[in-house]
């Protein structure tokens, strides 16, 4: 299998370029999935330039431990990004040059059956990137009442019709358990038009990944403890795909790029904030029609990055 049959990376020369400043450093993927990314960096840098890569799926570890096994530079861990201080911890590693992460899911994982990501297949309605750890949708989905499923709908997958897609999963589940994903695409299809079906069950299988997973406090807590641990003049760069995913890496960015965040009224500052960053991106980079065309899960991708002062 080849790394663009596993995933095809997004924006990826544009965010390997921003990412290395220094090809003696150390760097850190936290989205290994295919290698991708990893791979252009190890082109990257020098001999003496170390790589860490992080992933929670078997599937991109084993295939990844056999793409680089004859690379000395690059350690791979099966571990969660947000775990990145304790990564380090083991590796002795005190700080790095920089950091990447390309979030969503892989190509690999939407298009093989076994995964269970994607509402074509028949297989559980899984969606965890671990499946060793934590609980799988079908668990949740069974035990949430209406009002519950809605939220996640409307959260996570920005559905217009959350809580008439909830109560008629309600109405299922009082009856009949949930296991497998066809059980939900039957389920959805009796409450949504034909032409529709489609983006809606995108959405769904979408939000309920990102509530199993937790994806938006793994990036939270990620973004907090990374801008210790990289040096000045390092750099963090981000892929997003949702625009919650989005809003946190832009948030991020602008509360730590400024100094004192006392409230306008204040004649002095009292906080004692320092600007701790340095926006490199002003605006969001997006793929151009070219990449778009050739690859068109990177339609939404939004690119984000800035620089540790």
């Amino acid at each position: 299998m080849q790394t663009n049959e596993f995933h095809k990376p997004v924006l990826l020369e544009t965010a390997i370029e921003f990412l290395i400043t220094d090809p003696n450093g150390i760097y850190f993927d936290g989205t290994l999935g295919g290698g991708g990314y990893s791979e252009l960096i190890l082109k990257k840098i020098s001999r003496e330039g170390r790589l860490i890569a992080t992933d929670l799926d078997d599937a991109a570890i084993n295939f990844c431990n056999e793409k680089f096994k004859d690379e000395n530079r690059i350690i791979i861990v099966k571990e969660n990004f947000r775990n990145i201080r304790t990564i380090f911890k083991k590796l002795n590693v005190p700080k790095i040059k920089g950091a990447v992460l390309d979030l969503g899911i892989s190509s690999y994982q939407i298009d093989s059956p076994s995964e269970g990501f994607s509402y074509r297949f028949e297989t559980d309605f899984d969606l965890r990137f671990d499946k060793t750890k934590g609980n799988p949708a079908y668990e949740f989905i069974n035990q949430m009442e209406a009002k519950e499923i809605a939220e996640i709908l409307r959260i996570y997958g920005e559905e217009r019709f959350a809580f008439k897609i909830a109560r008629v999963i309600e109405n299922y589940t009082k009856k009949k358990s949930i296991r497998k994903t066809n059980e939900l695409v039957d389920i959805i299809s009796k409450v949504t038009p034909r032409h529709k079906l489609n983006d809606t069950l995108s959405r769904v299988f979408q939000a309920f990944r990102i509530y199993v997973n937790d994806e938006l406090n793994n990036l939270k807590t990620f973004l907090n403890d990374v801008i210790d641990l990289i040096e000045s003049g390092g750099r963090i760069v981000i892929v997003s795909y949702h625009s919650l995913e989005d809003r946190i890496v832009k948030e991020f960015f602008n509360l730590n790029s400024q100094n004192c965040s006392c409230p306008p009224e204040f004649e002095k500052c009292i906080c004692g904030k320092k600007m701790r960053l340095k926006k490199l991106t002003k605006k969001i980079i997006t793929p151009d029609e070219s990449e778009i065309k050739l690859n068109p899960r990177a339609r939404s991708a939004k690119l984000r990055a800035a620089e540790v002062l």
